[in-house]
């Protein structure tokens, strides 16, 4: 990876490019190294897994399937958290409006 991208992986963007040397290599078994990667931003890791469930998808049709191997701690923290923030659905609480009579209002204010 490092040698790919770079040490420090800071954007989605980066990670795009791999995508097309992921699609070039021969092999069904893709192991992305982390060996010198000291980093990977929040929004890079969120792309890194994207695209390993995206082809993990794809493996159904015997495809590609990508492993992440020689990460250090910081790089393991990040890719979990950034997978258990994806794998909780966020739900906003539902606003239940009342209705109230604007009479009745001016009534208790009386």
């Amino acid at each position: 990876m490092s040698e790919v991208l770079a040490t420090i992986i800071s954007s989605r963007d980066i990670v795009d490019r791999l995508n097309a040397h992921i699609k070039a290599a021969l092999s069904k078994q893709v192991s992305l190294n982390f060996k010198n990667v000291e980093f990977v931003s929040r929004s890079a890791a969120h792309e890194l897994l994207t695209i390993k469930e995206d082809w993990k998808r794809k493996s159904l049709s015997r495809d590609k399937e990508i492993n992440f191997i020689n990460t250090n701690e910081e790089v393991s923290a990040m890719l979990r958290v950034v997978a258990a923030n994806r794998a909780v659905p966020k739900t906003k609480p539902i606003f239940q409006a009342e209705h109230v009579d604007v009479r009745t209002l001016l009534k208790d204010l009386a």
